[in-house]
């Protein structure tokens, strides 16, 4: 009988270390500290996940660290996890991407003898287990911004049981997604490696299931976008066969909740409707930071502050709780307009809104020396809901006025 060798990694991507969670600052001091802390808690599952499961090593595919210029704690604590693997023999394989390329300036520190970091320039690394090797080819971005494609630099060694590419980049066209290293999903199948490990794409994708090219996405949402939980994927190559199977790592969860309204409801009866669902998906293993997204229209909303008031309620309650289901915004899901005939509601509905309106309305804030540094770019999708959102309390408040005469 004969034996296929088998090899077992695990593949994770994007750990943003040290990353500032911007736009966070009104939360409490405890829980802000939780969620800042929440990128290293993530890697120390993968690493108890890789020393668990015994696998043979790890790859990071690119964006370990959040900025160029990675500060001493963080390294100190990467390398502390890095010296846990290697208590348990297994190696680590890095590569280096746009946000913490080989340009930016830190002072360097030693890591662990396992630890071996891809250069700025292709190449292979050999892992053997017994009479198994495995070549492992990759590249560290030299500087910022590699904006043409790598892949002819990729070629494949003969001598290997195993083939494994480690790629930091943007699939060819996706133009939502900033241009770095741009490849074709054709081109990796061409290279006839047994697994291609992508970096960059904060979302989990699966391009391809054979040869398996993978975005494992990254290993903990930074904001609102980047919803869901996050992970990594543990692998077992065994001959022409591939397991895959995606680990969680998240140690906060962004995500959103409904609360339906009756016409007839009481505030009473919306506060328990939202513990409700904030009860619905409470995890036991880790935070969650929510928008809540009102649907219709009760007459108490239209009171100033009402979205204030709530948030404050149901934050309060959350504050303290370990497994917290932590809102973070309030929003109105569905227009309220009950008065179409209004000249100002005419008027509103009727002007054909555009991104450069809401440029000029905010430029202000990105003047302001606190605003630079604190407040994102906005993107369209964040630029068109803010529209809907301006035009929502415009409504409200011309309908709370007609009201009140």
């Amino acid at each position: 009988m004969i034996l296929v060798k088998k090899i077992t990694f695990i593949h994770a991507a994007d750990l943003h270390l040290d990353s500032p969670f911007k736009g966070l600052r009104k939360l409490p001091e405890e829980l802000l500290q939780q969620i800042k802390d929440s990128t290293f808690e993530s890697l120390q599952k993968i690493i108890d996940e890789a020393i668990t499961r015994e696998v043979d090593f790890v790859l990071f595919s690119g964006d370990l660290y959040d900025g160029e210029n990675r500060n001493l704690r963080t390294q100190v604590k990467f390398r502390k996890e890095m010296e846990r693997l290697k208590q348990h023999d297994i190696q680590v394989y890095i590569i280096h991407g746009n946000h913490d390329h080989l340009g930016g300036k830190w002072i360097s520190i030693e890591q662990p003898s396992n630890v071996h970091i891809f250069s700025g320039q292709a190449e292979v690394k050999e892992f053997k287990k017994g009479d198994s090797v495995t070549y492992i080819y990759g590249y560290s971005y030299p500087t910022q911004h590699v904006n043409q494609s790598i892949v002819d630099k990729y070629v494949k060694k003969p001598g290997a049981d195993y083939h494994i590419g480690m790629l930091h980049g943007s699939v060819e066209g996706q133009s939502e997604h900033s241009r770095y290293a741009p490849f074709t999903v054709d081109e990796l199948v061409q290279k006839a490696f047994d697994y291609w490990a992508l970096g960059h794409i904060h979302k989990r994708q699966e391009l391809v299931s054979s040869p398996p090219i993978i975005y494992p996405g990254n290993i903990q949402g930074r904001h609102k976008k980047e919803s869901g939980m996050k992970g990594c994927y543990y692998v077992k190559l065994q001959g022409k066969q591939a397991q895959l199977e995606f680990v969680p790592t998240s140690a906060v969860v962004w995500d959103s909740i409904s609360v339906s309204l009756d016409e007839n409801d009481s505030f009473d009866n919306l506060l328990i409707k939202c513990r409700a669902q904030m009860e619905n998906i409470r995890k036991d293993s880790c935070g969650m930071l929510v928008e809540i997204k009102l649907n219709h229209c009760s007459d108490f909303m239209m009171y100033e502050n009402f979205q204030h008031d709530l948030l404050e309620i149901l934050q309060e309650e959350e504050e303290y709780k370990q497994h917290f289901v932590y809102p973070y915004a309030i929003a109105i899901a569905e227009t309220v307009v009950s008065d179409s005939s209004h000249p100002i509601l005419e008027l509103i509905n009727g002007y054909e809104w555009t991104e450069q309106d809401v440029f000029e309305a905010i430029q202000p804030l990105y003047k302001h020396s606190l605003g630079r540094k604190y407040i994102s770019e906005l993107s369209s999708e964040e630029k068109k809901q803010l529209i809907e959102e301006a035009k929502q309390m415009l409504a409200m408040l011309l309908t709370r006025g007609g009201n009140e005469r």
